[in-house]
């Protein structure tokens, strides 16, 4: 028993003077402020990658990164899947408006979404405020439509055009 203690306290003196009188602090601060820095870092990505999201002011182009994401559920969305959220597209906004500008800029805010559940998030905002509860039951239609391509919806998809629809339903 003795022994034991003699070598803990041998440990403990060690390592007071490692932090006294050796770079031990140094090492410690270190640590601490990388630690600090992947944390403040990681937020800064994530608000990055999320202002694509945030930027969008029109219901259909927040319409169209949610059909986006539904094909992105099932795996990488076919040319099928772009077809027929283009069509939709065309439904739901005028013949004039430049398509093929507005499929690549939902591509790419659907890309840079960190996952579903924070694009639905950032966009309910937007899509309870300026749509009315038809054209909300249009817009579960348009998933549903992008959703049963190549044989149907699958649990994920059925998953986020469920939530989609609920948070979507939720009065703040």
């Amino acid at each position: 028993m003795p022994v034991i203690a003699a070598v803990v306290g041998a440990f403990m003196t060690g390592l007071m003077y490692y932090f006294m009188y050796g770079n031990g602090m140094a090492q410690l601060d270190h640590f601490l402020g990388d630690r600090r820095s992947a944390k403040l870092r990681a937020k800064s990505e994530a608000a990055f990658r999320a202002a694509p999201l945030r930027a969008i002011r029109d219901p259909a182009d927040a319409a169209g990164v949610l059909m986006m994401l539904v094909a992105i559920a099932r795996g990488t969305p076919t040319p099928e899947q772009e077809a027929a959220i283009e069509a939709e597209m065309r439904t739901i906004t005028g013949p004039d408006d430049d398509h093929g500008t507005r499929m690549a800029y939902i591509r790419h805010a659907a890309a840079q979404a960190a996952d579903a559940n924070t694009a639905i998030d950032h966009l309910a905002p937007l899509l309870r405020d300026k749509l009315d509860a038809s054209e909300r039951d249009d817009l579960e239609r348009m998933l549903e439509a992008v959703a049963i391509i190549h044989g149907g919806p699958i649990e994920a998809q059925e998953r986020f055009i469920a939530r989609t629809v609920r948070v979507l339903a939720e009065q703040h």
